[in-house]
């Protein structure tokens, strides 16, 4: 059986995935889950999307949740199976969320606070944290999109890199990604910034 055929069964199936996407406003979370869902639900997934702003402004801290197979809209304290961060104190911010042991798929990038004064976590403690208790995958996203010329693309390497380390399978391939990418934008700089991971 192929493996467009096995996903459009994951919903026959039972199985289910509660995502987590985290980061600061303006960092493409919103694209990030709009591109995870519809290409879940092109793979024959159903999909629940909601999210939460802390400020409501670029900068901002945002969590999008992102449930396939799953009914109700947000996921709980301790069932995220999947983390998706584009900032890593975001990624240990919004940590509660996910299961022990979970994956975490984060980009090596560091926010600082906006209040003047604030000393941030330093990286390596925040990697630390992400390690000891979760499968974590980091990936310098911004670095590569700011290689490529475009620093919008950033969101989509990150899910380059977690197709390419399974976080999706079972639930919806890179082709299915790449279809989704073709429909809204073309082909481009996104396919490119997908396959670059």
């Amino acid at each position: 059986m192929g493996a467009l055929a096995q996903n459009r069964q994951a919903g026959v199936r039972g199985l289910k995935l509660e995502v987590v996407i985290a980061g600061v406003g303006g960092q493409g979370l919103i694209t990030l889950a709009d591109l995870i869902a519809k290409s879940a639900r092109r793979a024959g997934n159903d999909v629940v999307v909601a999210e939460t702003h802390g400020l409501s402004q670029r900068g901002g801290s945002v969590v999008v949740y992102v449930r396939i197979n799953g009914s109700a809209p947000l996921v709980s304290e301790g069932r995220g199976d999947l983390m998706l961060a584009m900032e890593l104190i975001e990624a240990v911010r919004y940590s509660k969320f996910l299961k022990p042991g979970a994956r975490v798929v984060a980009n090596d990038y560091l926010v600082p606070p906006p209040l003047p004064g604030l000393e941030p976590p330093k990286r390596e403690e925040l990697v630390e944290f992400l390690n000891k208790n979760f499968s974590l995958e980091l990936v310098d996203a911004t670095k590569r999109a700011l290689d490529m010329g475009d620093v919008r693309v950033a969101n989509v390497i990150l899910l380059g890199r977690a197709l390419k380390v399974g976080a999706f399978d079972g639930f919806f391939s890179a082709e299915d990604v790449e279809e989704v990418i073709r429909e809204a934008w073309g082909p481009g700089r996104n396919l490119e910034a997908l396959r670059a991971a």
